[in-house]
């Protein structure tokens, strides 16, 4: 009893120390593309639900085209963290920049779709040779996922004309413009375009059957991460960004579409809740439960994007993978 009593104390010092422990930098920015996308949902309730204030931050969420925009912004100093795809942490270490992810949001959520009336039959990715192919934004996570599908049928990036066209509204007009013949993007952006007749998915990693096909299984991909230099001058910040965010990602856990629909801005739904709702739904098991990352998981993100990255691929032996993530913070979140 006396060793359990002990134990208990130092396991009720350890929680009460990491909510005490003071923001070194109360006032954040953080970046992300595509702030309205379901991909980044966490965050934006971590913000509305106001979990960042709890915490004692202050945060500016910046918003961009897409996640490679998010991350010129962090190595430019222009952001403190990014809100952004997990493998643009291996492309940094290929490029000697320390970057490391602290606490996951969510695996891979992505989509191809063809463009109404471009193609007469599908056969699989390389029927996209010589294509115009919509991205967020070029070296995003949508321009990965379309570059390892193309890797899939040896095919090189360079087989396809690439066109950032953001997410959200400006997406689906892209989607609607008869410029392109398929996109690569995010929620509620792929479900507006299923609806009205203007795209049909053919490569998808929101079900389990669609990410095995595509990746083999689950790959981490939006997250925060940051400077290994910042993580390490300012562990209380990144512990309470942590806390904030693993709250969130709770309170997604319990909450329905109704729940969440009121907390985030009305304009993200596009003027329809129903198909937003849908698509929460359809992405339910894509969000991670406790924010954190699995050896498995880093590895096989590694092994894609290497596929498809030629300097991830070149760079071998250089590219620690226990470098480019870490759960230490997650560990400490109050229960």
């Amino acid at each position: 009893m006396k060793l359990l009593s002990a134990l208990l104390l130092s396991l009720i010092a350890i929680v009460a120390s990491a909510r005490a422990a003071p923001p070194e930098k109360p006032n954040l920015t953080i970046a992300v593309g595509g702030k309205a996308t379901l991909y980044y949902l966490p965050l934006t309730l971590a913000e509305r639900l106001g979990y960042f204030r709890d915490e004692g931050l202050e945060v500016e969420v910046l918003d961009f085209p897409g996640g490679a925009k998010a991350l010129q912004a962090l190595i430019g100093g222009s952001a403190d963290i990014v809100s952004g795809g997990f493998e643009h942490t291996l492309q940094m270490q290929a490029k000697g920049q320390k970057v490391q992810a602290f606490v996951l949001q969510g695996n891979a959520a992505l989509a191809l779709g063809l463009a109404k009336g471009k193609f007469a039959t599908y056969a699989g990715p390389q029927d996209l040779k010589g294509r115009k192919i919509g991205v967020t934004a070029p070296g995003s996570s949508t321009h990965t996922f379309l570059n390892h599908l193309l890797a899939s049928a040896k095919l090189r990036p360079e087989d396809v004309s690439v066109i950032g066209v953001g997410t959200g509204a400006t997406a689906v007009a892209a989607g609607r413009s008869g410029q392109l013949d398929a996109i690569a993007n995010v929620e509620p952006a792929v479900a507006m375009l299923e609806k009205s007749g203007d795209l049909r998915v053919v490569h998808e990693t929101f079900s389990e059957p669609g990410t095995r096909a595509v990746y083999g299984g689950p790959v981490p991909s939006a997250c925060l991460y940051a400077k290994q230099s910042f993580i390490q001058g300012n562990p209380n910040t990144v512990q309470a960004l942590t806390n904030a965010m693993v709250k969130a990602l709770r309170w997604l856990r319990k909450a329905s579409a109704d729940d969440v629909i009121k907390v985030i801005p009305p304009e993200y739904t596009f003027g329809d809740r129903a198909v937003y709702a849908a698509v929460l739904e359809r992405l339910r098991n894509v969000y991670s439960p406790d924010g954190t990352f699995t050896a498995e998981g880093v590895e096989r993100s590694y092994r894609t994007t290497a596929a498809s990255d030629a300097a991830v691929r070149d760079a071998g032996a250089a590219i620690k993978l226990e470098e480019s993530w870490t759960n230490a913070f997650v560990g400490k979140v109050p229960r």
